[in-house]
């Protein structure tokens, strides 16, 4: 006798049904997952309040912060050319400024931000306001150091 014998009755898949039952565990989730992508909205975050500029401290460039708004903000993280990050653990009050040197943002392997080497065409600052949500502040240009600097020189002149 034949001990391993099969239920006739037994429900089999054929090798076409396998196939078809494995591609349908892998593509119904992968679609589900690209649906939700397109189909829900994006979180946005809100703008953050500040205005920037660029200056000389003891011949060396730094960036001057500015905090515009009236309520504090934390957590503030400032990339160049999304390669040299700084942060600043501690709030910047309402209406007071910031200066950070160039030369104290650093990439991950702790080489620092060198004016004389690289080209600055990109500036993002992120930080947590009051009501504990992310602000940004983003700006881009080919040119933006020049930018900042005649924005710095402009807001300098005197205006008569």
């Amino acid at each position: 006798m034949n001990e391993i014998a099969q239920d006739p009755n037994a429900l089999r898949l054929s090798k076409f049904g396998l196939t078809c039952f494995l591609a349908a565990v892998v593509i119904i989730p992968i679609g589900l997952i690209l649906l939700l992508l397109v189909s829900l909205p994006k979180a946005s975050d809100r703008p953050l309040p500040v205005s920037l500029r660029l200056t000389e401290v003891n011949s060396r460039p730094a960036i001057i912060l500015k905090n515009d708004s009236e309520e504090p903000i934390t957590n503030i993280g400032i990339t160049l050319n999304d390669w040299f990050n700084y942060y600043s653990g501690k709030p910047l009050p309402g209406g007071e400024e910031m200066t950070i040197a160039l030369g104290s943002f650093e990439r991950k392997n702790g080489i620092p931000f060198d004016p004389a080497i690289h080209q600055l065409t990109e500036i993002g600052v992120y930080a947590q306001l009051k009501d504990r949500s992310r602000g940004i502040w983003e700006r881009k240009s080919e040119h933006l150091m020049e930018d900042l600097q005649a924005e710095a020189q402009s807001r300098e002149a005197p205006q008569t």
